[in-house]
């Protein structure tokens, strides 16, 4: 017992306190998750950064020979409503990054999978900017309204700024943004909890009901689950559309009408600061679509039978970090080695997509030459609006059952670059993807974001919903059997 205490003093000893200043990878997940790599008492643990919870929690399978023996109990605030008691138990060294966490304590949780979660106990002195391309959270001394405003009102001729004023819950602090979510011509407006642990953002059934929007159907008359959103706006022009969320069927708080996470403002790089009530966002700048008019020298074809290719749709173009407008600059990628060796890779995009969009990969080796595999790969994006990532392993390991020879040539490559952009999602592929197709056998294998319907499930029609049909349709339905 003597050896064990010696081997957890003697590193925090030598180790900073604080976050301040640290840069953390996040792990690696196809869907943007504030997760990063922490070490507990010697274990490797993941470390949630939740800036909604007042209380930092670890769960009961992160001791394998039980928990140490609860120091009393704690009553907190839930931020769906109500209040819930914790046991409160004493914690062995925890580090993140290159500093030690001043946690000395923190509430069990019966999660199965061992994780340490980060409430605003720790994360109050902290703004948390998060960059969604390159999957890293930096840690800063949180800074006074005042500053960001004057910071934010500067003209930066590459990236659009936008500031949201955060407010506080009065009874669990944490911190409230408002937001206006649509579907048809149902609006609900109101205050939502600002939330970095679920990928997800959630919203209360009753009071969306109240305004006219529709969970979508639910089979055996089962609570509703989700809702299939038209958009979901911090600011006139500042969201996401269109979105499916999670359908809160308790949701008691008077304060909010549900959260709203990474699947909002993970749309942008966000800085994070509830001590200082604020939250900046900032993307790329576009330039609208430019309208070609056709060529006179080139009349179109009039050979009897001969079909006439559509004319191509401008696309919008992005601003480099130097300013400039490209179609270039609205596709990015980067590349990552995982601490196992492995190789990761984020793609994003950065314009509206109508009908979607493939972003084409060249697998590369060491010395970035192309890798040659037999194998086309890319990355798949469903009709959206700007700023949606994805990250994923390449090659994942399931495509080493369901196409080994992709599998075993994309494991030679250690890097991938980008190669073209097509119009238009991968048909195999519906949400946010990768996907490999080989090129022997034409099959594709695609390795997808989940979302609040499952796995790689794609938002359905708006039109899938539980209202009832109008009275045309109705009229047409055939009788009940006599």
């Amino acid at each position: 017992m003597g050896a064990g205490c010696h081997r957890e003093v003697a590193p925090s000893a030598s180790r900073p306190e604080g976050l301040a200043g640290q840069t953390l990878p996040l792990l690696a997940s196809p869907a943007l998750r504030l997760t990063v790599a922490g070490t507990l008492g010697g274990r490797s643990v993941p470390v949630v950064l939740d800036v909604a919870r007042p209380l930092s929690m670890v769960s009961q399978a992160c001791f394998d020979g039980g928990a140490p023996t609860p120091e009393g109990t704690v009553r907190a605030p839930e931020i769906a409503g109500g209040f819930r008691a914790w046991p409160v138990i004493p914690l062995p060294a925890l580090t993140v990054g290159a500093s030690r966490v001043p946690l000395n304590s923190a509430g069990l949780s019966g999660e199965k999978p061992c994780s340490v979660t980060l409430g605003s106990d720790v994360l109050e002195p902290y703004a948390l900017t998060v960059d969604p391309l390159r999957r890293e959270v930096t840690f800063t001394a949180s800074r006074s309204r005042e500053a960001y405003l004057a910071e934010t009102t500067r003209t930066d001729a590459a990236r659009e700024v936008h500031r949201v004023e955060l407010s506080r819950e009065p009874v669990g602090d944490w911190p409230l943004l408002a937001a206006q979510v649509a579907q048809g011509d149902a609006e609900l407006t109101g205050p939502f909890v600002l939330s970095s642990r679920e990928p997800f953002s959630r919203i209360a059934v009753a009071p969306a009901e109240a305004q006219g929007l529709q969970p979508l159907e639910t089979a055996a008359n089962l609570p509703p689950r989700t809702f299939a959103l038209d958009a979901v706006d911090l600011a006139a022009g500042v969201g996401v559309r269109p979105l499916v969320v999670e359908a809160a069927g308790r949701w008691d708080s008077p304060s909010s009408l549900g959260r709203l996470g990474p699947d909002v403002w993970g749309r942008f790089t966000a800085t994070l600061d509830a001590k200082g009530g604020v939250l900046v966002l900032r993307r790329p700048r576009v330039s609208a679509p430019e309208a070609t008019a056709p060529a006179p020298s080139t009349p179109p074809s009039t050979t009897p039978g001969e079909a006439t290719a559509p004319p191509l749709m401008p696309r919008q173009r992005c601003s480099d970090a130097q300013g400039v407008f490209s179609e270039e600059a609205c596709y990015g990628l980067h590349v990552r080695r995982e601490p196992d060796g492995g190789v990761s890779l984020i793609g994003a995009v950065f314009r509206d997509l109508p009908e979607g969009g493939r972003l084409y990969l060249e697998p590369v080796s060491a010395e970035g030459q192309r890798v040659e595999s037999g194998c086309a790969v890319g990355l798949s994006f469903p009709s959206t609006s700007r700023g949606l990532t994805t990250q994923h392993r390449l090659p994942w390991p399931s495509m080493a059952q369901t196409s080994p020879a992709c599998h075993a040539s994309l494991a030679q490559a250690k890097g991938f670059k980008l190669s073209l952009f097509e119009e238009g999602s991968q048909p195999e592929c519906p949400t946010a993807c990768a996907f490999v197709t080989e090129a022997a056998t034409r099959r594709t294998v695609c390795e997808c974001q989940p979302t609040p319907l499952g796995e790689g499930v794609a938002a359905p029609s708006r039109k899938k919903t539980s209202r009832e049909p109008p009275p045309e349709e109705r009229e047409l339905e055939p009788e009940d059997p006599k």
